[in-house]
């Protein structure tokens, strides 16, 4: 009998150990299968729009609408803000390398032909089979396509900068003038503010730091004077009759200024302005904060906005546009054209215009009641961006800006003649188109 039972109880210890584990095996897949489910959520890709944007207002801008954005749709979108030096630099070489670092990237507009003809960013046009929408500003178009204005769409524009004329409403006022349509009108005006209020104030200020500052500075008198900087042949002209008339104002002009004004840069005209030092000059939209602050600017209220003049052309403003475009190694070009199209919309283009003071590229905007009342110039902005000019079409302009800016400033030193100059400079850049 004790055996038996001894014999019963062996056998149940084993009969138990033997079918633990296949309960707790079924138990195991049990649970394993909701937990396989939810890690394969987890493991979705998160999507991520990577965008490389000049630093300061525009990449404070799109970082922020980044954040509305991912409210909206859940992609992620990550902004590297870099100094314009870096920018470009930083784009080529990524694209280049095939790195895929960025899928969206700002550009200015005088680089889209070296990004056009390197192949560098993703062609538009099967995004926008009918292209960019009517209320977009044609000039700004024009500037995201390659071949200018004609070819495929590679770039939405998206900051609408434009040069624009400003003058000294009071002092016009004061002496019965009407503001300058023509550089002629300019130059009398300037002569007859110089003679009366000079040394307090100066009719005119020219830009004439070496470089991009008196290039940008002399170009729209160039184009009133009917100059071209380089023919459909690719060769420069920038010694021609034009180009000597058109110098030969500018040093007018330079009579009429503030001593110094060879070595002016942004600077000095933004001191000479607020400080009401000058009548006129050529200046960027962004300057009007500093001429309507009341803290540091003695002309409140007394400074107004048009057209740069024209002479035997039109007004011919330098436009500045920043543009939209996606790397051709981007690995999310659906989801970065999702964004471009969002973020270059009429109400996304106005709510960074109120935040961050975008200036935006659609026409529509510059007439908006709310954003006219806080930006006062935007109709003399549209009509600037609709006469403007955009800079030759090469991917040597960097260079061809350096050869011509040092010979400017030469002549405007009075270190060489103005047909001497310009002669050499014409020289050295049509060594660069070969």
């Amino acid at each position: 009998m004790t055996l038996f039972l001894l014999s019963l109880f062996i056998f149940s210890v084993l009969f138990s150990g033997c079918s633990t584990p296949t309960q707790s095996s079924s138990q195991a897949q049990a649970d394993s299968t909701p937990q396989t489910s939810t890690n394969e959520e987890k493991t979705t890709p998160q999507i991520t729009l990577h965008i490389a944007a000049r630093a300061g207002n525009i990449s404070d801008a799109l970082a922020e609408m980044g954040k509305k954005y991912k409210e909206q749709t859940n992609v992620d979108v990550q902004v590297v803000g870099m100094p314009y030096n870096e920018l470009k630099e930083a784009i080529v070489l990524d694209v280049k390398n095939k790195g895929g670092a960025y899928d969206l990237v700002t550009l200015d507009d005088p680089w889209m032909p070296e990004f056009g003809e390197g192949k560098l960013l993703t062609n538009l046009d099967s995004y926008f089979p009918n292209g960019l929408d009517s209320d977009f500003v044609e000039k700004s178009v024009a500037l995201g396509k390659h071949p200018y204005g004609t070819g495929s769409l590679y770039a939405v524009p998206m900051v609408g900068n434009v040069q624009l004329f400003y003058y000294r409403k009071d002092l016009l006022d004061k002496y019965n003038l009407t503001p300058p349509k023509t550089w002629d009108d300019v130059l009398k005006i300037a002569k007859l503010i110089t003679e009366k209020e000079a040394p307090n104030v100066y009719g005119y200020v020219i830009r004439g730091q070496r470089g991009n500052p008196i290039v940008s500075d002399f170009l729209p008198v160039f184009w009133a004077y009917g100059g071209e900087v380089i023919d459909e042949n690719n060769k420069p002209h920038v010694n021609s009759e034009a180009g000597i008339k058109a110098m030969e104002t500018y040093l007018k002009l330079k009579k009429y200024s503030p001593k110094g004004v060879e070595t002016f840069d942004t600077d000095q005209i933004a001191n000479a302005l607020t400080q009401g030092q000058v009548a006129m000059t050529i200046a960027w939209p962004a300057w009007v904060s500093k001429v309507d602050n009341p803290e540091s600017s003695k002309v409140v209220g007394k400074i107004d906005f048009s057209v740069v003049p024209g002479q035997v052309k039109d007004s011919a403003a330098m436009i500045g546009n920043w543009l939209l475009g996606i790397p051709s190694t981007s690995n999310n070009k659906e989801e970065a054209v999702k964004f471009l199209k969002w973020v270059t919309s009429k109400e996304v283009q106005k709510e960074m215009a109120l935040k961050f003071g975008v200036p935006p590229t659609r026409k529509s905007l510059y007439n908006d009641k709310e954003l006219v009342e806080k930006y006062r110039y935007y109709p003399s902005q549209l009509d600037a961006l609709e006469h403007s000019v955009a800079r030759p079409r090469t991917p040597y302009w960097s260079q061809i800006e350096d050869v011509w800016g040092l010979y400017l400033s030469q002549i405007v030193s009075g270190q060489i003649g103005i047909k001497e100059g310009l002669d050499k400079a014409n020289s050295e850049i049509e060594k660069i188109l070969k």
